[in-house]
């Protein structure tokens, strides 16, 4: 009885093992061909940058820094802590930012891009194109002054979902100031 049942519960086990689509369909990374995401859409992997993590009585953002060491380039920011996650924004030399969480190996700061006094900074109008001369600028950006609310406290652990951009850095291009 027991020689019977062996065959069958390993025909069983390999079974269960079998790929349910054929590899051909699907593309790099495991997302079927047709199906990948829009660039609005935040990447499945993506995860929100937590304010409070210091408690009810201190800001909600704990740290301030200020980016550096990046020899000409550009910071990239991105949606979740590691080097394949989505790039949402770029910041540049001296940009101010809010350290409101890191990741468990230090290397990525989740951050909030915000003035010295916590407001939202002024975007940068794009250079107009060479041999046009500039005309009378159209504000598109919010004006400057909104509270981006990472000084005062918040009463628990919570994602940031206020009005400036948020987003992971990495630690190396980020140091820690005073205010």
């Amino acid at each position: 009885m027991k020689a019977a049942l062996l065959p069958l519960a390993i025909a069983l086990t390999l079974a269960g093992c079998a790929d349910p689509e054929p590899a051909q369909k699907r593309a790099p990374g495991g997302v079927q061909a047709g199906e990948r995401l829009d660039a609005a859409q935040p990447s499945p992997t993506a995860r929100a940058v937590n304010i409070g993590e210091g408690g009810a009585r201190f800001a909600a953002c704990q740290g301030r820094g200020r980016v550096g060491n990046l020899r000409g380039g550009t910071l990239p920011m991105r949606d979740a802590p590691f080097d394949d996650a989505k790039q949402i924004g770029e910041l540049t030399e001296d940009a101010h930012v809010f350290i409101c969480t890191r990741s468990l190996d230090q290397q990525w700061l989740g951050v909030v891009v915000a003035g010295e006094d916590g407001t939202k900074p002024a975007a940068a109008s794009p250079a107009p194109a060479e041999g046009i001369e500039p005309t009378a600028a159209v504000p598109t950006a919010p004006a400057t002054g909104v509270d981006c609310g990472v000084t005062a406290p918040v009463r628990g652990k919570r994602p940031y979902a206020g009005p400036c951009q948020s987003g992971w850095v990495e630690s190396t291009f980020v140091a820690v100031v005073a205010r």
